[in-house]
């Protein structure tokens, strides 16, 4: 089992880059602004054929006494499972009194503390580097997590104190969570971890960063993303706001299923026809989660179903499940429907039965051009791609109607029994490789 690490400090020393960094992703929110991170974000430290785990905690101190206890409870458990915990401070600042306290606050945990003074990447005052000795750690690390100076050695010696585990690459399937803020997308995550992992709240924005969550399922590994909510434009002038909003959209385009969380009081808005038409523009599968049915009575949960038949032209044929997070309903429903989810979407067909779906589509409903002369179109494969993609060759693709080509993907969406995956079909205009001599 390998260790973990934990990142601790005030806010806006530079924890969340340095993190970045030490993971090799861009994936905490990193601004110039107090309390930006709220969650732990968790992620893992490669060196060779080996890692760490490590923790990317909120800073201690907060001028949002609400979510400053949120995020210390949060803060604490990290450390709990830790084994290492990094001290960051800053050189700019020298020693203050919030450093103090923290270091402080670490020692009762018993805990193997290393310093780390980040922002040297500048010549800085001697004297002022001397001021942290009166933290009283032992060993402490000069780094810079904007140049990268010093984090080799930092590496390194993590990896020297610390039990590693052997890195294996795993097939991961990333789940992102999304919806408007304040609809439960953090509570329904903790239910499906069975633990309180995400901070939530009553109060809209609670999640800022986009979290990474790992979990198994039934042998399948997932990643877990934790979206902030996404906003209308108007509610998007904070710049803390803009960058939450384009992270949940690089999780959308980098996840492989998303799920839809929508709120039964809030019944279906503009901003949720929104949100679906980003999934349709990314050409992403998804699962409507309705959330919050425990608050709504059957009459109100009866209109909310007959508003999302609005969406019956672009859900792919796409699972509708009703649940409530905060009382485990349907949880484990959610679960299995997201199991077979995966199982549509990374089967394998062969061109033999996909070209036989073609013929029979084409027999069906032949197609023609604009000279009343017939469209042949010869054969089908499946593309190598995260996505269902399947390439379509014949002569005059490039003449077929939109019309036509709805209506081949709702074609093989129901000869292949696909349901929530979307199918982008390519049309080429090739000779057919299979057939000898061509």
């Amino acid at each position: 089992m390998s260790d973990s690490i934990c990142l601790v400090g005030r806010t806006n020393v530079g924890k969340s880059l340095l993190f970045n960094k030490l993971v090799q992703y861009k994936n905490s929110i990193v601004l110039n602004k107090h309390g930006v991170t709220r969650d732990v974000n968790e992620g893992k430290v490669l060196f060779e054929d080996k890692y760490l785990n490590i923790f990317d905690t909120a800073g201690i101190s907060s001028s949002d006494e609400h979510f400053s206890k949120l995020a210390y409870d949060k803060t604490i458990e990290a450390i709990n499972k830790s084994s290492v915990i990094l001290l960051v401070t800053s050189i700019d600042d020298g020693i203050t009194s919030g450093d103090l306290e923290i270091c402080s606050i670490l020692r009762k945990f018993n805990k193997r503390i290393i310093l780390v003074i980040n922002k040297c990447d500048k010549q800085k005052s001697l004297l002022k580097k001397f001021e942290f000795s009166e933290l009283g750690l032992d060993e402490l690390y000069e780094v810079s997590a904007k140049t990268n100076q010093g984090l080799e050695k930092l590496v390194e010696r993590l990896f020297k104190i610390c039990s590693w585990s052997i890195h294996k690459e795993m097939k991961l399937t990333r789940l992102a969570f999304i919806g408007k803020p304040n609809v439960g997308k953090s509570t329904l995550i903790n239910s499906i971890l069975n633990e309180s992992r995400s901070i939530t709240s009553d109060k809209p924005g609670t999640t800022i960063d986009s979290l990474e969550i790992p979990f198994t399922f039934k042998g399948q590994n997932f990643l877990i993303y934790d979206t902030a909510g996404i906003m209308k434009k108007a509610s998007t002038k904070e710049i803390v706001n803009k960058y939450s909003i384009n992270m949940s959209l690089k999780c959308i385009s980098e996840s492989n299923i998303c799920i839809l969380v929508i709120s039964a009081e809030e019944l279906v808005s503009k901003q949720d026809k929104t949100i679906f038409n980003i999934l349709k523009d990314n050409n992403k599968p998804f699962i409507l989660v309705i959330n919050k049915i425990d608050l709504v009575n059957k009459n109100d949960l009866k209109i909310l179903k007959s508003k999302i038949d609005y969406f019956s032209n672009i859900l792919f044929g796409t699972k509708i499940i009703y649940i409530s997070a905060l009382h485990n309903r349907n949880i484990r429903k959610l679960l299995f429907t997201i199991r077979s989810l995966v199982t549509n979407l990374y089967r394998e067909y062969r061109p033999s039965r996909l070209t036989k779906i073609l013929n029979d589509a084409c027999n069906k409903h032949p197609i023609k051009n604009s000279s009343n002369r017939l469209i042949k179109l010869k054969f089908a494969k499946q593309n190598k791609s995260s996505d269902l993609s399947i390439s379509i060759h014949g002569n005059q693709t490039d003449k077929i109607p939109d019309s036509y080509r709805k209506y081949l993907v709702n074609y093989f969406s129901d000869q292949l029994g696909l349901s929530g995956v979307p199918i982008k079909l390519v049309f080429k205009k090739e000779k057919n490789p299979y057939k000898m001599g061509s």
